[in-house]
């Protein structure tokens, strides 16, 4: 039996699906496909130890629709942690089992199906942690550096969610210049175009940026103000914030500075209100519903 190995140091499903079909068309089992050099950080294929065999006298061959390639790429961006399965090891295999037939392969009811199921579920997750969590800081600018972002923040995802969140601060920024940094990467725009800068292109430093996120800026006591008037103490549920809002990603939000403090009034008294007791305590006038008295 020969054994071909794959080195990877990033992610990218397009190459990924490249390799799947040569594979697929020599006929090779997933057994005999060794997958080496992931991490956390992602992965693309650089070279391989040995090389793939030419197509076989009956290739397989796979057709996807597009519903089930978006989950399999979704499934792609999921970082496994080192007890979990390589997620192209993961994603080979079901492609290998649907092309033998096995339509199962992706049903949540399947072994591995089930798997793919979690890991988009994890990654959409993420997706929604950094729409919701990522906290822009406004950057003095130069007069002569009008190409320097004007505005930046620092995220730690869990997962490689750089592409599937950038059209959404795309659509909200407007035309300003901003950036995002990650451990992974960074989402670099002009306020035209954007694009995603992986670490090893050696373009930023990391620490630099870190520092800067942690500047206070000049908006920070209205985004305070603001947060601190619009908290409903009425509806708070701790177990439910801390799940819906994990504490990994309060060091980068300002209004971590409040949150004690707005907790603490809410847990003597102030959960009878349902707004800011500085709007809740003044006066105001009664107004009659129609039909009664």
């Amino acid at each position: 039996m020969t054994m071909y190995t794959l080195h990877m140091t990033r992610a990218d499903f397009a190459c990924w699906r490249d390799h799947a079909r040569r594979l697929l068309a020599a006929r090779v089992p997933p057994g005999d496909v060794l997958w080496q050099g992931e991490d956390s950080a992602g992965d693309l294929f650089v070279s391989s130890d040995t090389d793939l065999p030419p197509p076989s006298e009956t290739p397989l061959a796979l057709k996807l629709s597009r519903q089930d390639l978006r989950r399999l790429e979704c499934a792609s961006h999921y970082w496994p942690t080192p007890h979990q399965e390589c997620r192209w090891a993961l994603l080979y295999r079901v492609v290998w089992r649907l092309a033998l037939g096995e339509g199962e392969a992706l049903l949540a009811g399947d072994t591995d199906g089930a798997v793919i199921e979690q890991r988009v579920k994890a990654v959409n997750h993420e997706v929604h942690h950094i729409h919701a969590f990522l906290r822009f800081h406004q950057q003095p600018i130069k007069a002569d550096d009008q190409h320097a972002p004007e505005f930046i923040a620092w995220f730690e995802p869990r997962h490689d969610v750089l592409e599937a969140a950038a059209r959404h601060f795309i659509d909200r920024m407007g035309q300003h210049r901003w950036l995002i940094m990650t451990p992974g990467g960074a989402i670099i725009c002009d306020g035209r175009q954007w694009h995603i800068e992986r670490p090893e292109a050696d373009i930023f430093n990391v620490q630099d940026y870190q520092a800067l996120v942690e500047m206070k800026d000049d908006a920070e006591d209205l985004w305070l103000a603001y947060y601190a008037s619009t908290f409903n103490p009425a509806r708070l549920n701790e177990k439910t914030m801390v799940r819906s809002m994990p504490s990994r990603f309060w060091r980068h939000m300002p209004e971590r500075v409040l949150m004690t403090g707005l907790i603490s009034h809410a847990r003597h008294g102030a959960q009878q209100l349902g707004q800011d007791s500085r709007l809740a305590t003044r006066r105001g006038r009664t107004i009659t519903l129609p039909g009664k008295s």
